[in-house]
């Protein structure tokens, strides 16, 4: 085989060994980044949002804490102090007035613990807002997790498609360069004559044999 030949047959057979390492390299790839997606971590809503949440709106129409001790004390306070008036009083005239002093503080303490109350339910009211606000922060959370996954899954099948691509790509350009060495192998051994090719691989060209004939006109052997 010519040298040239050769040669190209080398090269041919390193281009083949290079695609196929590629393509086993991209396969390997693939496999990893499959496994790589499958542990891709899932962000979970925190339970603690909705567990708030539920506290809130347990909370929010109770009362506020100590009111009813509070209220038991006004009453106590009014039905002790009525009494003491109505044995001390020396007429009716001055038990009524006195009374009468005794129900505006009783109401203005109850003034007072509606105003308490008031505030503490819009306390408990922002206590909810908040909760909820937590909770929607979450599933953002959540959803926001999800835009990531999903850009991660295109992203890794994008990078496994291109892999195959570039594989079917590899074996159609191993393909058409086996043809083409083949094909120029077989031209050039159709064109070539026998001392070209002996000449390819460096022998030494064999001169063709004349046979000596006789000329009669001169007498000579020629």
């Amino acid at each position: 085989m010519p040298l040239p030949l050769i040669a190209a047959a080398v090269g041919a057979g390193i281009g083949i060994i290079g695609g196929i390492g590629k393509m086993i390299g991209r396969g390997k790839a693939n496999r990893q980044m499959n496994r790589l997606l499958k542990e891709d971590p899932v962000y979970s809503e925190n339970p603690l949002a909705r567990q708030r949440l539920g506290l809130a709106q347990t909370m929010l129409n109770a009362r506020m804490p100590g009111s009813q001790a509070v209220q038991n004390n006004i009453y106590g306070n009014q039905a002790n102090t009525l009494s003491n008036i109505q044995r001390g009083a020396t007429d009716s005239s001055q038990a009524l007035a006195l009374a009468s002093g005794v129900q505006g503080s009783t109401n203005d303490a109850f003034n007072n613990l509606g105003i308490q109350e008031s505030q503490d339910y819009q306390r408990r009211y922002g206590n909810l807002s908040q909760a909820q606000e937590g909770v929607i922060q979450e599933g953002d959370k959540v959803f926001s997790d999800q835009t990531r996954r999903f850009g991660n899954k295109m992203q890794v099948k994008g990078a496994i498609n291109e892999n195959r691509q570039n594989n079917w790509g590899d074996v159609s350009n191993m393909g058409f360069g086996l043809a083409d060495f083949a094909m120029k192998g077989g031209l050039d051994g159709l064109k070539r004559t026998p001392e070209q090719k002996m000449k390819s691989i460096g022998l030494p060209q064999v001169q063709p044999y004349n046979r000596p004939v006789y000329n009669p006109a001169t007498g000579r052997i020629e």
